[in-house]
């Protein structure tokens, strides 16, 4: 009898524990999954439930324009200013909220515009300040905004600035960054360091007049600002505050890593890729000439300068950072008063495409997103290759519609929303100093030229870009089937419209406000819920195949929980077959490049 209690006992007690263990678990895999519901929704510092109006650049798509190929008025082969201006019907078509120019700054055009001779005035290619001011004039009656492009790390050599700097006249002696550097034993100077140029080769350029070195991170006729006077940071106060006074309701901030260098002149330890040589930009890891702290206050400092402006109408100033940095990298921009573009799907995503992969890139940018962050997502710009090029024409609406669905805003580079090709260009054609620089066995490798081709309107010649004799590059061979015009007047489903539908959708308040809940993810499949909880504005399901194979699944579970729904969009593969009609989602089957927007019953 005493063995049969004891042995009673024993059971009782390892009862008990597996109970407390029990509780344990469950507890924690509550909290768990309380976190992860939460994770992966798009932060905002407004509770969804908050009715005040969003900033505008929260409820609008942005849509880069590259200047120089989107639409040439006077026929000098070049796109200008009024020709923006000459399309803004388009941008009213296509839904677009803000526009994004890329430099358009007077400028000897060795990089296209990005080296700045005169930060506060037009260059003569592209118009003029007063054509500058008519655009802006014009595009706000229009409701539109206009995001200009800002280039502080460095200017032309011609710019003034860098003239007398180069004779030591004060204050500029020190607006830029010099060096002594050292000797050979031949008493020939000699660069003070290793630090490499982005476009290849030392960093680092004599000048005999002034008998030192100074350093470009980017082309030598690129001259780095020296951020660490503080007679450059007020100058470029100045400069936002010049483009704030003409209209600009923001501004993209280029090549914001390098706006500072350690002042100790270390060598840059190697990168040890493979396959590099050692004159190539990557051969070196760059921790001393990239993303340093001080940053920070320089961001700030413009953020002050644009806050004048808002508080004076009341108007938000949208300020977006280049940076090509990981999540929990970038969301410091936050804290400066900034938003960095979330570049995960431009260089992250790779082909061959996987809804497993692209959720994960999503994801991660929803978990790690502080409380006041607002996520700006990208597919594409004038630095990168074209979405038909990277993933196959077949997945270009699959991917607009991914982008325009997503919870947060969304950046269009031109073209995209035709779904545009790249061109071929010889090395003789070539006009990116970037693909110049390595030669004719590896410009193709570097040249941005394929990407930025002319803006194809219509089927007229030079796809109606240009009346000129002929544009600054070739226009895409497709062009008298691709473009506007023909889009636009389909009597079928184009990308052009549709593009313009889901641009018209993203302004249902559950596409602006609303929570972002994954649901069936695989290699193909990638699916999500659009939803205001605690609301009774509508639901929606999106659901794409980036696959290889047809797939059939059932999505009638949570976090859809509905067994049906109506299809109120689709890709231009399937829009006949679904639009406006009813489907169950129980059994629901897509084709590769298929996508749907449907409202859950």
């Amino acid at each position: 009898m005493g063995s049969a209690i004891k042995i009673k006992r024993v059971d009782f007690r390892t009862k008990a524990v597996l109970f407390v263990v029990f509780l344990a678990i469950l507890f924690v895999l509550l909290h768990y999954l309380r976190w992860m519901h939460t994770a992966v929704q798009a932060q905002n510092p407004r509770k969804m439930s908050d009715k005040r109006p969003l900033e505008w650049w929260k409820t609008s798509v942005i849509y880069q324009v590259y200047p120089r190929s989107y639409m040439d008025s006077n026929a000098d082969g070049i796109g200008d200013i009024k020709g923006v201006t000459s399309k803004l019907e388009h941008f009213e078509y296509i839904g677009v909220g803000a526009v994004w120019l890329s430099p358009y700054y007077k400028s000897p055009m060795k990089d296209f515009g990005y080296d700045v001779s005169d930060f506060r005035d037009v260059d003569p290619m592209f118009g003029t300040l007063q054509d500058f001011d008519e655009l802006v004039n014009q595009a706000h009656k229009r409701g539109i905004k206009i995001i200009v492009d800002f280039v502080p790390n460095h200017s032309s050599d011609k710019h003034e600035w860098f003239q007398k700097s180069c004779r030591g006249e004060k204050p500029y002696d020190d607006y830029y960054i010099w060096r002594d550097g050292k000797r050979d034993k031949d008493g020939k100077p000699i660069p003070p360091n290793n630090w490499l140029s982005v476009f290849g080769g030392t960093a680092w350029r004599w000048h005999e007049g002034r008998k030192q070195f100074y350093y470009s991170a980017f082309l030598p006729e690129q001259p780095d600002l020296n951020f660490r006077n503080p007679e450059v940071v007020r100058e470029m106060n100045d400069v936002v505050r010049f483009w704030m006074q003409h209209g600009a309701d923001g501004m993209r901030v280029d090549a914001l890593e390098q706006l500072f260098e350690t002042e100790d002149l270390k060598d840059e330890p190697r990168s040890n890729l493979p396959g590099i040589p050692p004159f190539q930009h990557e051969y070196l890891k760059h921790s001393f000439t990239t993303k340093l702290p001080e940053i920070g206050d320089i961001v700030r400092g413009w953020r002050k300068v644009m806050d004048e402006f808002e508080s004076k109408d009341g108007s938000s100033r949208f300020m977006v950072i280049e940076t090509y940095e990981a999540p929990e990298d970038r969301n410091r921009f936050y804290g400066y008063g900034s938003n960095p573009f979330n570049m995960d799907l431009v260089d992250g995503l790779k082909a061959p495409l996987t809804g497993t992969h692209i959720r994960a890139l999503v994801e991660q940018e929803y978990i790690k997103l502080p409380e006041q962050g607002w996520p700006t997502f990208v597919m594409g710009n004038h630095d990168r290759k074209r979405v038909s090029s990277k993933f196959g024409a077949e997945y270009v609406d699959a991917l607009n519609m991914l982008l325009l669905t997503l919870r947060g805003t969304p950046c269009t580079y031109y073209g995209e929303e035709i779904g545009m090709q790249e061109i071929k260009v010889t090395f003789e054609q070539t006009q990116d100093p970037w693909g110049k620089n390595f030669g004719p066995d590896r410009y193709q490798e570097f040249s941005r030229d394929p990407w930025r081709s002319p803006m194809q309107w219509d089927s007229s010649k030079h796809a109606g870009f240009t009346k000129g004799s002929s544009p600054w590059l070739p226009v895409h061979p497709d062009y008298t089937m691709r473009n506007v015009k023909v889009q636009r007047e389909s009597p079928q489903q184009t990308t052009l419209q549709l593009y313009a539908a889901l641009a018209k959708l993203r302004q249902d308040p559950v596409f602006q406000r609303g929570e972002l809940l994954f649901s069936v993810t695989d290699d193909n499949i990638l699916s999500y819920v659009r939803q205001i909880p605690g609301s009774d504005v509508s639901r929606y399901f999106v659901v794409f195949n980036f696959g290889k194979t047809k797939s059939k699944n059932d999505y009638s579970g949570a976090p859809a929980s509905s067994a049906k729904g109506v299809v109120i969009q689709a890709t231009c593969s399937l829009i006949d077959r679904v639009k406006d009609k009813e489907v169950g989602l129980n059994d629901l089957e897509l084709a590769p490049g298929d996508g749907m927007v449907i409202k859950l019953l």
